[in-house]
């Protein structure tokens, strides 16, 4: 498929903006409604449903944007900071071979830069050394090209008309191909949910699980709908929002299965975009970071019905990082951590780009956060998947009186580098930092000691730091004589259990007891499990990181 090397963007008379991309000869519009959402700074791509719509003709770009606006899809859009993508026909629908859909799809990417309007621009800079590195693979094409930006994970299609035809023809059934997700690999594209309005078409429905909204159809095509094994309601007319709200935008398609995902406003939490600019700090070598100040955005998640103003019940907070190539609500949200934030009532802030924040410049984000929050200096906490586990992990080293506990996952880097692959400019070696860290025993990466000398590094180090009452002197090269074969030795005792979405998988917890008798470090490793996060992982870093307080005079306390 040719790459899109050219995109025509314009400012509609809405106040958004209407993007003309042509492929494979078809006009395919992208319009992005007017911003709400702080959706230049905050990444949307991975929690935004992809709206894609199939029309009942051709339409201009004048059409698309009143399409869209009166359907109110473009209010759907607008509000979770997405953009609805309008699939025109060659000539018409009728004429329309298989694949357009397909075709499409393939073209959607998510991506920490380049994102703009609903498209995304790749211009083959390399931004960190494992960009650097794919750009070295055979067959890489150097060449800028644009994506629509947006994932398959929550791909919501309508079809109006010769459009419904169309998908009722061709495309209810599983689709294959694959479609970019950065750092969280590749998602399937079949579609997640679907609309079809006044299809003449009697289906025959392959696909399962799918939630399928028929609106205006005769009493054949319902009924071969309702044979299937999908959801799926009968309507009598077409109401984006309240069907969206009722049959579609709590499913999102992920690992092959649509799964229930958690959405914020229907669950009483409130999600807040916020940005910022922080005093850009010596040690930050981010690329593109400007000086002597930048600006950075987050995205909170608390409870509605949580107080989080009143001084004298302050709330506990959890800074949240993503994956080097995911997003913020994307970690957030595959974590579970929302749901967590709210039947715990705590503040979790979810920071977007960490990789250009410097741990100095997130103790910045979170003393601005606490003018306007009473937040509870003595439960700050630092968790993150990946990338993200190694900014946790500058929290221990660098700023270890700041939290409370941290909860690194699935990464490490040596003892003394920090997020950016630079010197650290501090290094912890003797302030007690409570530690939950987990590790996949699969995983292709460096996450564990059995897998490379630097697990082996940080252990060493862990151990000195958090007076573990056990000697940590296993060497990487020794592991024949490893007493415990994925951390080299073995927890005072050791705690299995297993995660219900995942049977195959055992999730194994060390835990260690330190010179005073109490334990305030846990080693975990999940078998079954490569480099990717999980909710079950989540909820078991939090119950540990909520029993500690960092007390004003640097001590730790223990909540019984």
């Amino acid at each position: 498929m040719a790459a899109i090397r050219k995109a025509e963007t314009r400012e509609a008379r809405t106040g958004g903006f209407i993007t003309l991309l042509k492929i494979e000869d078809h006009d395919i519009y992208v319009y992005a409604p007017k911003d709400v959402m702080e959706s230049d700074i905050i990444n949307y791509g991975y929690s935004a449903p992809l709206l894609l719509v199939f029309p009942e003709r051709k339409l201009s770009e004048e059409e698309a944007v009143d399409w869209a606006e009166e359907s109110k899809l473009a209010c759907i859009a607008s509000e979770n900071g997405g953009s609805v993508v309008f699939a025109n026909p060659l000539t018409s629908w009728s004429e329309e071979p298989a694949g357009l859909y397909e075709t499409v799809v393939n073209k959607t990417k998510i991506s920490q830069w380049g994102f703009s309007h609903g498209i995304l621009y790749d211009d083959k800079v390399p931004k960190n050394r494992f960009m650097e590195a794919a750009m070295k693979r055979p067959g890489f094409d150097p060449v800028p090209e644009y994506f629509i930006f947006g994932s398959p994970v929550a791909c919501y299609v309508y079809g109006k008309g010769e459009g419904a035809d169309y998908l009722a023809r061709y495309y209810m059934k599983e689709i294959t191909g694959k479609a970019g997700m950065g750092d969280l690999g590749m998602a399937d594209i079949t579609l997640t949910a679907l609309t079809l309005e006044n299809t003449t078409v009697v289906p025959e429905v392959e696909f399962e699980n799918v939630s399928i909204v028929s609106v205006g159809n005769s009493e054949r095509a319902n009924a071969a709908l309702l044979r299937s094994n999908n959801r799926v309601a009968v309507c009598d007319k077409f109401d984006a929002i309240e069907q969206y709200d009722r049959y579609i935008g709590d499913y999102k398609r992920w690992a092959g299965r649509i799964r229930e995902s958690f959405n914020c406003r229907k669950e009483g939490v409130i999600m807040k975009p916020v940005r910022v600019t922080v005093n850009t700090s010596a040690d930050n070598v981010g690329p593109g970071i400007t000086r002597p100040t930048h600006e950075v955005g987050y995205v909170l998640f608390y409870n509605k019905n949580m107080e989080v103003h009143d001084p004298d019940h302050p709330v506990p907070l959890v800074l949240c990082f993503h994956g080097g190539g995911d997003t913020a609500i994307a970690t957030a949200m595959i974590g579970d951590w929302p749901r967590i934030a709210r039947d715990n009532n705590f503040m979790l802030c979810t920071v977007e780009m960490h990789l250009g924040v410097t741990a100095t410049e997130t103790v910045e984000i979170v003393e601005k956060l606490a003018e306007e929050f009473a937040i509870d200096k003595t439960r700050i906490y630092a968790t993150g998947f990946s990338m993200g586990g190694i900014k946790s992990w500058d929290f221990y080293q660098e700023y270890p009186l700041f939290v409370a506990a941290v909860a690194p996952m699935d990464a490490t880097v040596d003892v003394g580098e920090n997020c950016q692959f630079t010197k650290a400019f501090r290094v912890n070696d003797s302030v007690l930092v409570p530690v939950f860290y987990n590790g996949g025993e699969q995983s292709p990466l460096a996450e564990l000691p059995f897998q490379d000398q630097k697990c082996v590094n940080r252990m060493v180090n862990l151990f000195k730091v958090n007076k573990i009452k056990k000697a940590y002197d296993c060497k990487f090269d020794n592991q024949e004589n490893w007493e415990d074969k994925i951390y080299g030795i073995k927890g005072d005792y050791n705690i299995e259990g297993n995660d219900s979405e995942y049977p195959e998988s055992v999730t194994t917890i060390r835990c260690f007891e330190s010179e005073d008798g109490n334990i305030y470090t846990e080693l975990v490793s999940i078998s079954n499990h490569q480099h990717n996060i999980r909710p079950n992982t989540c909820r078991l870093a939090w119950e540990f990181m909520k029993k500690f307080r960092r007390m004003p005079d640097g001590s730790i306390s223990i909540n019984e």
